[in-house]
């Protein structure tokens, strides 16, 4: 066979050489729809699952939200009306590419993100009435498909190692699934315009590019990139005893993003100093009313009794947009304004946290914030002789504009930087531009420095979480910003720590100099700096 280039767009790196296998899409089948739903459901509840083992919080919460859409009363209301006139598995494509459209047309970025994910969740759901068990691989393999949902990476990727890259007719590097590929370490090339049959196929997720029936010498060139890529692991994973300290003395805390008990562990396991970003909402995401003291005390208190003598940043709850549970259907607000509007929720939230804290380090982290009186509001229920330290995540422009007045109520400073990109650049999922890179946008890094000039004026430390803190390369822009301390997912602790060590910041102290490296780091990605 003829070796041949196929073009896509590079969306995990790293790269992959294997006999493919083709996901060509639900096939028609009947049987009751809802119940298929319900499959759905499950299915995603497990996969979450074993994400959260795996230590992988972000992606889990990602199938989390995906779980709650297959039990949306209005989907299935659609669903049984469309079921009337059309085939089983018609009305739950049709149903869920109606869901997706209009959240396409709205201008929450946060929600439009989801619309590929709905119309995953469709193609689960007939799979479901065909009586398919989810995704799997029977051998290693490269899947090519037209398109592919979260869950579905997550499933083939969790599966005995079998999924060894990934190469779409379709997708966009900012979806939900290249967010997974990439978390997950699956080399993942999309918008490559064909669905690829091959006996073999090389894919490469830096250069974006699927070279069908590979020769000799691309396979050489293929199989010592791997190996570059094991040892540079290798070489991380060394270095885990070692402190993250920067070449010119910088010392930067690694904190760990976490939900459960088994993330808890695998981030201490991987070196982190504690825990960041503790998730609470997760739990609750089916509750039927808000959580009373008793129910966020026995959710937290496993996590908390591994953080003894550790940092222990709990957040308080962060309902709204794509993680709103079924009670508070309909509402607006988010973050620390919801709570404040419902101050008798908030104030069982942080009794909790308090009787159940033990010997851990606490911090309490509020979401979102706006101005400096919604610490003030928190810090009045927060009597006792020695409260904990009260943070402040910065995550949108009104928060970085107001940073200088919140930095003076509050005890340390936390960046979001997914709602900090989103809203400061006003993307949304069609954007060419790679969600990750865009976190070294100037005019992203601008809302950043302003942060950390306020927290060093008020002589307090700036954490960063969210998934840009955990790419070495823009995590290293945060430092040389000021940041103190960085919280990411457990498995991205040990490639953080050894960027880190290779960094002097004396390279990159001055503003303008931060702002070309972000622009270039931007080009370089693929994404666009006006």
């Amino acid at each position: 066979m003829t070796e041949r280039v196929v073009r896509g767009v590079p969306a995990s790196p790293g790269v992959a050489i294997g006999p493919v296998v083709l996901l060509d899409g639900p096939r028609e089948a009947g049987g009751d729809p809802e119940v298929a739903l319900d499959t759905a459901a499950a299915e995603l509840a497990a996969a979450a699952a074993r994400l959260r083992e795996s230590g992988h919080v972000d992606e889990a919460e990602i199938l989390d939200a995906n779980r709650l859409m297959a039990l949306d009363p209005a989907l299935r209301a659609e669903v049984r009306a469309l079921g009337v006139t059309l085939p089983p598995d018609q009305a739950l494509l049709d149903a869920t590419a109606r869901h997706a459209a209009l959240l396409d047309a709205l201008g929450d970025s946060a929600l439009a993100a989801r619309a590929d994910d709905v119309r995953a969740l469709g193609r689960r759901a007939v799979n479901a009435l065909g009586g398919g068990g989810g995704f799997r691989l029977s051998e290693p393999a490269i899947v090519a498909a037209v398109d592919l949902g979260p869950a579905e990476v997550a499933e083939l990727a969790l599966d005995a190692d079998r999924l060894l890259g990934l190469a779409l007719a379709r997708g966009a590097v900012t979806s939900h699934a290249a967010i997974m590929a990439r978390a997950l370490g699956v080399p993942m090339v999309v918008g490559i315009g064909e669905l690829v049959a091959a006996d073999l196929a090389l894919v490469d997720g830096d250069a974006g590019t699927v070279v069908v029936d590979p020769g000799q010498d691309a396979l050489a060139r293929g199989n010592a990139s791997r190996a570059r890529r094991v040892r540079a692991a290798a070489e991380a994973a060394a270095t885990r005893e070692l402190p993250a300290v920067t070449r010119d003395g910088r010392a930067v805390r690694l904190l760990c993003n976490a939900a459960t008990a088994a993330e808890v562990a695998a981030g201490l396991e991987a070196g982190a100093e504690g825990v960041g970003l503790l998730r609470t909402e997760l739990a609750f995401l089916d509750a039927p009313r808000w959580p009373d003291e008793d129910e966020h005390a026995a959710a937290l208190a496993p996590l908390l009794s591994l953080l003894g003598g550790r940092v222990a940043t709990v957040r308080t709850l962060d309902f709204g947009a794509d993680k709103t549970p079924p009670f508070l259907a309909g509402i607006h607000e988010r973050g620390i304004a919801l709570l404040l509007a419902h101050e008798h929720a908030l104030a069982a939230q942080l009794r909790a946290v308090l009787r159940v804290a033990g010997a851990a380090s606490l911090r309490v982290l509020l979401p979102l914030v706006e101005s400096p009186e919604q610490v003030r509001a928190v810090r009045a229920l927060l009597r006792g002789d020695s409260p904990p330290p009260i943070g402040a995540m910065i995550e949108t422009p009104a928060g970085v504009a107001r940073v200088t007045e919140i930095a003076l109520e509050a005890d340390f400073l936390s960046i979001g930087t997914n709602d900090l990109v989103q809203s400061t650049l006003g993307l949304d999922r069609e954007s060419p531009e790679a969600s990750i890179a865009m976190a070294a946008h100037p005019d992203v890094l601008a809302g950043i420095r302003s942060v950390t000039r306020a927290a060093a004026a008020a002589g307090l430390t700036v954490e960063v979480c969210g998934e840009a803190a955990g790419d070495p390369e823009i995590a290293a822009l945060f430092v040389a910003l000021g940041v103190d301390e960085l919280s990411v997912a457990p498995t991205r602790l040990d490639d953080l720590r050894a960027a880190i060590r290779r960094l002097d910041t004396r390279d990159a102290l001055l503003s303008d100099e931060l702002r070309e490296d972000g622009r270039e780091l931007v080009d370089r990605r693929g994404g666009v700096v006006a």
